[in-house]
């Protein structure tokens, strides 16, 4: 009866193994299903106490300390730039692809864009009464500039999936900014474009460019002054990538902040896609 049974198992046998072979696999380069709870938040400098400096180099992080794949890191990026390439090609060369290998190249960038998609996140950030949405990657340092004001100030930054929240106030000790002018954005999707502030004398204040009156228009999106010239100013939203879609703007505009001469303007427009310079509003500034 024995001799019979171990034949029986030995038959048996590679049936079982079949079977445990069998067993499905994940498919290869799944998307990450990432632990929210594990997530931190790093924020730099650990901004608290007294400051003589008006001009916060903030840089911080969302990190995922069991991210597969963890990117490499440009500290130097900044939230508003494009994350993804476009496949390794090189524009500025002749394209000899046939149409299939086109569309190969196409369905990978999708494919890999699908997969890193978790990493694309909107912040919720507050910053001395302004409200903003900056979109970061994770993984990714953000780098960008904040004009403090004098006295107190106040930053608080939320990732809503995570919950993670992290809040900063320090005091600032020097001249104060009469004249401050920040864009919104009114919606958690990225929007593109730039803000643009015409002054009375017509200089333009862009992106990164100082005027010769002294107005400054940050890569942030906002813009100061600490004396500015009497006369209208000019607000204008840049056209930018939107997605095919339409975009509210919000512009908030506010002269002697934290006084009793304080005064205060808000614009909002729905830019449409390939819509130029949009003009949201104008305000005088007197003497």
């Amino acid at each position: 009866m024995r001799p019979l049974l171990l034949l029986a198992l030995l038959l048996a046998a590679p049936g079982l193994m079949a079977q445990k072979a069998a067993k499905p696999k994940p498919p290869v380069g799944a998307s990450y299903a990432p632990d929210l709870k594990l997530w931190r938040l790093e924020v730099a400098p650990d901004l608290g106490g007294w400051s003589s400096d008006r001009t916060v180099n903030l840089r911080l992080k969302l990190v995922d300390p069991k991210d597969p794949n963890p990117p490499k890191d440009e500290p130097g990026r900044r939230y508003y730039d494009d994350y993804e390439d476009e496949g390794g090609y090189d524009p500025g060369g002749e394209d000899t692809r046939t149409a299939e290998q086109l569309r190969q190249a196409r369905l990978e960038r999708e494919a890999e864009a699908a997969r890193q998609a978790w990493r694309a996140r909107t912040l919720k950030v507050w910053f001395n009464g302004a409200t903003l949405n900056w979109s970061v990657r994770l993984g990714y340092t953000l780098a960008t500039d904040l004009t403090a004001q004098n006295g107190e100030n106040r930053l608080e930054i939320l990732e809503p999936d995570s919950g993670l929240r992290v809040v900063r106030s320090w005091w600032v000790s020097t001249a104060r900014t009469r004249l401050r002018v920040v864009s919104i954005q009114a919606n958690d999707e990225y929007t593109g474009g730039s803000l643009q502030v015409l002054e009375p004398d017509g200089a333009v204040a862009e992106g990164g460019r100082r005027t010769a009156s002294g107005g400054m228009l940050r890569w942030s999106g906002e813009y100061t002054h600490d004396t500015p010239t009497p006369g209208t100013y000019t607000l204008k939203w840049m056209g930018g990538w939107r997605g095919g879609k339409p975009a509210r703007i919000k512009v908030e505009a506010v002269l002697d902040g934290g006084t009793d001469q304080e005064r205060r303007w808000t614009w909002e427009r729905l830019i449409l896609p390939g819509a130029g310079p949009v003009t949201m509003g104008t305000f005088d500034v007197e003497p």
